[in-house]
Protein backbone atom coordinates (compact mmCIF):
# COMPACT_ATOMS: atom_id res chain seq x y z
CA UNK A 1 0.00 0.00 0.00
CA UNK A 2 1.26 3.45 -0.82
CA UNK A 3 1.44 5.90 2.07
CA UNK A 4 -0.64 9.00 1.54
CA UNK A 5 1.25 12.23 1.92
CA UNK A 6 -0.35 14.43 4.51
CA UNK A 7 0.49 18.11 4.83
CA UNK A 8 0.99 18.27 8.57
CA UNK A 9 1.65 22.02 8.49
CA UNK A 10 -1.76 22.69 6.94
CA UNK A 11 -3.36 20.47 9.57
CA UNK A 12 -1.48 22.27 12.37
CA UNK A 13 -2.68 25.62 11.02
CA UNK A 14 -6.28 24.42 10.91
CA UNK A 15 -6.08 23.01 14.44
CA UNK A 16 -4.71 26.35 15.64
CA UNK A 17 -7.62 28.19 13.97
CA UNK A 18 -10.09 25.85 15.69
CA UNK A 19 -8.57 26.34 19.13
CA UNK A 20 -11.13 27.88 21.46
CA UNK A 21 -13.94 27.92 18.89
CA UNK A 22 -17.29 26.29 19.58
CA UNK A 23 -20.61 25.77 17.86
CA UNK A 24 -21.31 27.66 14.67
CA UNK A 25 -17.88 29.35 14.57
CA UNK A 26 -16.13 25.98 14.67
CA UNK A 27 -18.47 24.48 12.05
CA UNK A 28 -17.87 27.50 9.78
CA UNK A 29 -14.09 27.03 9.92
CA UNK A 30 -14.43 23.32 9.11
CA UNK A 31 -16.98 23.92 6.35
CA UNK A 32 -14.78 26.58 4.75
CA UNK A 33 -11.69 24.34 4.99
CA UNK A 34 -13.61 21.51 3.34
CA UNK A 35 -14.69 23.75 0.45
CA UNK A 36 -11.22 25.23 -0.03
CA UNK A 37 -9.42 21.88 0.06
CA UNK A 38 -11.93 19.73 -1.83
CA UNK A 39 -12.94 17.89 1.32
CA UNK A 40 -16.35 16.69 2.44
CA UNK A 41 -18.45 17.88 5.37
CA UNK A 42 -22.13 17.07 5.62
CA UNK A 43 -24.69 16.60 8.32
CA UNK A 44 -26.15 13.36 9.49
CA UNK A 45 -27.23 11.08 6.65
CA UNK A 46 -28.34 7.57 7.59
CA UNK A 47 -27.34 8.33 11.18
CA UNK A 48 -23.87 9.77 10.59
CA UNK A 49 -22.26 13.10 9.81
CA UNK A 50 -19.20 12.75 7.57
CA UNK A 51 -16.04 14.81 7.48
CA UNK A 52 -13.13 14.07 5.15
CA UNK A 53 -10.57 16.83 5.36
CA UNK A 54 -6.86 16.80 4.48
CA UNK A 55 -6.97 13.04 3.90
CA UNK A 56 -8.41 12.39 7.36
CA UNK A 57 -11.87 10.76 7.16
CA UNK A 58 -14.20 10.52 10.17
CA UNK A 59 -17.89 10.08 10.96
CA UNK A 60 -20.00 11.03 13.96
CA UNK A 61 -23.63 10.95 15.01
CA UNK A 62 -23.70 14.76 14.74
CA UNK A 63 -21.62 17.40 12.96
CA UNK A 64 -20.02 18.35 16.29
CA UNK A 65 -19.11 14.73 17.02
CA UNK A 66 -17.56 14.40 13.57
CA UNK A 67 -15.52 17.57 14.17
CA UNK A 68 -14.40 16.28 17.58
CA UNK A 69 -13.35 12.98 15.99
CA UNK A 70 -11.48 14.81 13.22
CA UNK A 71 -9.59 16.96 15.73
CA UNK A 72 -8.54 13.87 17.73
CA UNK A 73 -7.44 12.00 14.61
CA UNK A 74 -5.67 15.08 13.17
CA UNK A 75 -3.69 15.50 16.40
CA UNK A 76 -2.66 11.84 16.21
CA UNK A 77 -1.64 12.18 12.57
CA UNK A 78 0.54 15.25 13.06
CA UNK A 79 2.19 13.62 16.07
CA UNK A 80 3.45 10.73 13.94
CA UNK A 81 6.98 10.86 12.54
CA UNK A 82 6.15 8.95 9.35
CA UNK A 83 3.46 9.63 6.73
CA UNK A 84 0.15 8.12 7.81
CA UNK A 85 -1.45 5.30 5.88
CA UNK A 86 -5.16 5.90 5.89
Amino acid sequence: MTALLIDRETIRDLLARLEGLTGDARREVIFTAAIESGGIFHGPVAGNAALHLHRIPVVGATEDQAIDAWIRKARDVIAEDLPAEL
